[in-house]
């Protein structure tokens, strides 16, 4: 997602959690409203209403944090604990563009749950404080959910951009060769991307694709690929794994046939394996070098 920057935050006290959750929420809803009025001024009503909605759980979210640290600890969240130089609103080149697509918003809505997500993952699995841990455990669960129902969102705008391009496989062999065709895509996309970000010294971003890349070839065997898309950053090419998963979940909701169904559910979960190796390599977007120090409070 290009440089989005990173959070230093330290996490030693449940104090300094709850501090950081109210703060995440706060910035969530703040990013939902950059979006709603975006969508807004595009005359995309129904995206309006959706990041105006969410905004507003966003909203109560915080709120709740707020009261949950006033029962525990009796006072609210000390925000100057969780300082941070905040990500942009939504990915850069993304908006560079005349419009940003319903797709693109909900994307990036989606990754913005998954990095509180993993961010709490990693605190809860780092912890030595049963507290901590347990509050940590607890907020990820919050943000997984979230990250769901945006997701089955995200579908439906995909399902509404390509609704002439979507195939859907008959039986079990035709997704596979569908499958292959559509790695040996992206891996040429990939490729081409690892190289045009080595070139601008981006070569941390341009390792990991690289890598993708390769995987994604032995995945497609021998098979040609067809129609490479022209990536123009990190963002557009985990947007493609994004994509892919969105597709296979699409079919395994639509297969009749039961072989047919768990086939996709597994090639969606090689996408989501994909995406987690993006977000491992590329260290979680909310952390710094140094990012969470002594979490045992």
């Amino acid at each position: 997602m290009g440089d989005t920057g990173q959070v230093n935050v330290r996490v030693r006290s449940t104090d300094d959690l709850l501090a950081v959750a109210e703060a995440l929420e706060q910035e969530a809803a703040s990013r939902y409203r950059s979006l709603a009025a975006r969508m807004a001024r595009q005359g995309d009503m129904e995206m309006t209403a959706l990041f105006d909605m969410l905004a507003g759980m966003e909203d109560r979210h915080a709120s709740q944090i707020g009261d949950r640290s006033l029962a525990r600890l009796g006072h609210k969240p000390d925000l100057s604990r969780a300082k941070w130089e905040t990500p942009p609103g939504y990915d850069e080149d993304e908006s560079r563009g005349a419009e940003l697509g319903a797709y693109q918003a909900l994307a990036f809505a989606v990754r913005n749950e998954e990095r509180a997500f993993a961010f709490y993952s990693y605190l809860s699995a780092e912890a030595e404080d049963s507290e901590i841990r347990a509050l940590a455990e607890n907020l990820a669960r919050d943000e997984l959910q979230h990250a769901a129902l945006l997701r089955q969102y995200r579908r439906r705008a995909f399902h509404a951009k390509r609704p002439a391009t979507f195939e859907m496989p008959e039986n079990v062999d035709d997704l596979r060769v569908l499958a292959r065709r559509w790695d040996a895509e992206a891996a040429a996309a990939h490729a081409a991307l690892a190289a045009e970000l080595h070139f601008r010294g981006e070569n941390a971003d341009a390792a990991i694709f690289q890598r993708l890349s390769e995987e994604e070839a032995r995945c497609a065997d021998t098979i040609p690929a067809g129609s490479v898309p022209k990536l123009r950053s990190a963002a557009d090419g985990l947007r493609i794994i994004e994509e892919s998963f969105d597709r296979y979940a699409s079919i395994a909701e639509r297969a009749r046939d039961e072989a047919l169904m768990e086939e996709a559910q597994h090639f969606s979960g090689k996408m989501v394996a994909r995406l987690a190796t993006f977000g491992g390599a590329r260290s979680n977007m909310l952390l710094g070098p140094a990012a969470i120090e002594d979490a045992s409070g």
